[in-house]
């Protein structure tokens, strides 16, 4: 498995003694970047190649919250990949144990096509690739629902990413933004439907579950962007 270490800076603190779930996702996102790069598939490569990798859903279950006073060391590999879509898992650790873990879905777009394609073979062959039994990392995504708004948001100049889209930790963030500050969740499912862009208008739509929270951002037609449910 790859794996890399992170040191906490201020900005990741939810308070005193942990660090919050965004930042956790942040760092999640950049080692799947820093693998790929390590394995000759970065960025720049996949833009030679018209391609670039998009991301379905992804589920993060905090066993215990990460302490601000430690690094965190993340283990990242994924599972055999079929056709167009790949299961990436990670592992989230800290003082050499084992508090979280994460399965994403993503897959691959031909930027020239403007649709899904199968994952090409010589990035399959690239891989680190690991098998993951146990059923947490077999991701499931939420369903939306048709809801009113409870406030309004814009998207704005640091939410975006490099395909020019709401950055996928971005939107999660978003998400988490609309929850009560002191509420804490140990799992969060999150699901890409369709992109945002810069200046995008969006409504954003809570609703307190038996379980805990369901979040949505949604245009001003109605339409879907990201799904979230935090329990």
């Amino acid at each position: 498995m790859f794996e890399h270490t992170y040191e906490t800076r201020y900005g990741d603190y939810k308070d005193f003694d942990s660090i919050k779930t965004s930042s956790i996702l942040d760092m999640v996102q950049d080692i799947s970047t820093k693998n790929s790069e390590k394995r000759g598939y970065g960025i720049d490569k996949l833009r030679e190649m018209n391609i670039a990798w998009l991301l379905k859903g992804i589920k993060i279950q905090m066993d215990s919250p990460a302490n601000t006073r430690y690094p965190v060391t993340l283990k990242t590999a994924v599972k055999p990949p079929k056709g167009a879509s790949s299961l990436r898992c990670c592992i989230i650790e800290q003082e050499g144990k084992e508090i979280g873990r994460t399965v994403a879905e993503w897959f691959v777009f031909d930027n020239i096509k403007k649709r899904p394609i199968r994952i090409p073979e010589e990035i399959i062959t690239s891989y680190d690739v690991c098998d993951f039994e146990d059923e947490f990392f077999n991701y499931v995504k939420p369903k939306d629902k048709a809801m009113e708004a409870a406030y309004t948001i814009r998207v704005s100049n640091k939410e975006i990413d490099t395909n020019m889209h709401l950055n996928n930790t971005k939107s999660a963030e978003l998400l988490m933004d609309a929850l009560p500050f002191e509420y804490r969740f140990n799992t969060a499912t999150v699901l890409y439907k369709r992109p945002a862009f810069l200046g995008d208008e969006l409504e954003v739509c809570v609703e307190k579950t038996e379980k805990g929270y369901y979040v949505h951002l949604q245009t001003k037609d109605k339409d879907v962007c990201v799904v979230g449910e935090f329990e």
